[in-house]
């Protein structure tokens, strides 16, 4: 046995294609973007020459939006029974320290990747409304917005089933603990998983329509501790409703957004697209972001109307679709974390994953540093992250959502 087989799913393709720290600063506990808010009030045609130009402005107001930073944190323990005896091939097939090391990366990319899609509530499933057994301790799940939805009334944007591209488990992992309800009241530690319930120990309460977050080890943060996503930042609130402290009625703040129950079409796409294209600057890099079905479907559309299937590129070797709409070549692309039914359009030039400083280990693993736990032979090894997610221009992105084949 040459490897330990993983069948766990690895991609990260929209963690990998966003930009670093663009066009933000970091400033005491929170990362600020600078944008302008309106646009000169004195231009203006003179009726004839001997008519004066128009000085009572003082030129393009400005603004600031702000995130907060958030801390992502990955860790495990391991024995020093372990490190000893699968450090050569006699003792295992792979060097269990590294491995581990290794695999907490895979897993931590995939965790940020979920929160670049998501709305800074973090509810990554619900207690079934209907049908199904729920008790103290063990929950039957289904997907976020099933039914008449989850008792965090921040939830937006969200309608349940739309494809069955996303299982109501596919974020639970055993070990994870979970804050159950409306502010995490309850907490459990996950015991064991199905396709459709989740066995904790700690005997929450649970109820038909409870939130169910993850949250760090001294169970707080439900419901504030993830990063301002798309859901966040394409959102279908308005006007006096805001994302990163600044107002949706100022210029350029309000994403192209649409709900209408259908299917996927080619010129609704299009619409949304073109609508996006005008709020971007000209050599802006677009994609197109979609789940399995959607995928699928789009490709079909191209077949059946007779249009080259192109394919497109990203940075890091990621293929998709091409998008041709008269404004620039641009990629449809398979990401199995992007909410069931959503079709996201993105300048990729408008995003940037703001960070204090770059994802590290607080001790290196394999550079034998590991931090032994008091008054036991076990150590602990630690990554974390100081970050978060900012778009500077949600009026050049859209999103469609409940989209069906």
């Amino acid at each position: 046995m040459p490897y330990i087989q993983d069948n766990f799913p690895k991609q990260t393709i929209l963690l990998d294609q966003m930009k670093r720290n663009a066009g933000v600063q970091f400033m005491n506990d929170e990362f600020v973007a600078p944008i302008w808010s309106g646009r000169h009030g004195g231009v203006s045609n003179l009726a004839d020459d001997g008519n004066n130009v128009n000085t009572s402005n003082s030129g393009r107001s400005t603004t600031r939006g702000t995130v907060p930073v958030e801390i992502v944190t990955g860790a495990f323990d391991i024995s020093k029974l372990t490190i000893d005896a699968t450090k050569t091939s006699q003792g295992a097939v792979e060097n269990m320290l590294s491995a581990q090391a290794d695999k907490l990366l895979v897993d931590f990319a995939r965790h940020v990747n979920r929160q670049l899609y998501g709305d800074g509530i973090g509810v990554v499933a619900q207690a079934r409304n209907t049908g199904g057994s729920v008790g103290a301790g063990t929950a039957a799940i289904e997907v976020v917005a099933s039914g008449t939805g989850v008792d965090d009334g921040r939830v937006q944007d969200r309608y349940g089933t739309i494809n069955g591209d996303i299982t109501p488990n596919k974020y639970l992992a055993v070990g994870q603990v979970l804050a159950i309800g409306t502010g995490g009241v309850d907490l459990g530690t996950v015991a064991s998983i199905t396709g459709t319930s989740v066995v904790m120990t700690g005997s929450p309460a649970i109820v038909a329509g409870d939130s169910i977050y993850i949250v760090d080890g001294s169970g707080e943060g439900a419901g504030t501790n993830e990063f301002l996503g798309i859901g966040a930042a394409l959102s279908s609130s308005t006007d006096s409703s805001t994302y990163a402290g600044v107002a949706r009625s100022t210029g350029g703040w309000t994403p192209q957004f649409g709900s209408a129950s259908e299917a996927l079409s080619l010129s609704r796409m299009e619409s949304a697209y073109l609508k996006a294209r005008e709020y971007s600057a000209p050599k802006d890099q677009y994609a197109i972001f979609v789940n399995v079905t959607l995928y699928q479907k789009y490709g079909d559309l191209l077949t059946a109307m007779r249009r080259s299937v192109n394919s497109a590129d990203l940075l890091g070797g990621w293929t998709g679709l091409e998008f041709a709409a008269g404004a620039g070549r641009v990629g449809v692309f398979l990401d199995y974390m992007v909410p069931d039914g959503e079709v996201i359009i993105l300048d990729m030039d408008t995003w940037t994953l703001t960070q204090v400083s770059d994802l590290d280990w607080l001790e290196e693993p394999n550079a034998g540093a590991l931090l032994r736990l008091q008054n036991t032979i076990k150590y602990q090894a630690t990554i974390a992250w100081f970050a978060n997610m900012m778009c500077l221009a949600p009026a050049a992105n859209a999103k469609e959502t409940r989209k069906t084949d």
